[in-house]
């Protein structure tokens, strides 16, 4: 049985999928990129960010990056950069930070050389 954070997640993915496959040609973005932003939609990305892929121009949207920081440095600094997070749960690995009624999720993964980080933001507010 999924818990509420497994099904959410699964269900924000789900829709951006969704979105991505039927967005018009022009709306629809892969950005593989070297250099990061700073921040992806008010939140912060970690200074040591790289290899940045994001997906669509307009919401939904995803940026997904590596960093050399460990899973806990990683969740310390969007704790610390980001403010508290309205859920933490921790899932297979995984630690999941939902901001602004879950509209803004970050996952946050081991990737065994660092972490891997999904930001996953469904609407502004």
């Amino acid at each position: 049985m999924l818990n509420l954070t497994q099904y959410v997640c699964i269900m924000t993915l789900f829709s951006i999928s969704l979105s991505i496959f039927s967005a018009e040609p022009e709306n629809l973005v892969t950005k593989h990129s070297q250099s990061c932003p700073e921040n992806f939609y008010a939140l912060p990305v970690l200074p040591e960010a790289k290899f940045c892929q994001q997906f669509s121009t307009n919401l939904p949207a995803s940026l997904s990056y590596h960093s050399t920081n460990d899973q806990e440095s990683a969740i310390k600094f969007y704790l610390d950069k980001a403010g508290r997070a309205e859920t933490q749960e921790k899932s297979k690995g995984r630690t999941v930070l939902q901001y602004k009624n879950g509209q803004k999720i970050v996952i946050i993964s081991d990737d065994g050389q660092g972490s891997q980080i999904d930001i996953l933001v469904k609407s502004e507010s």
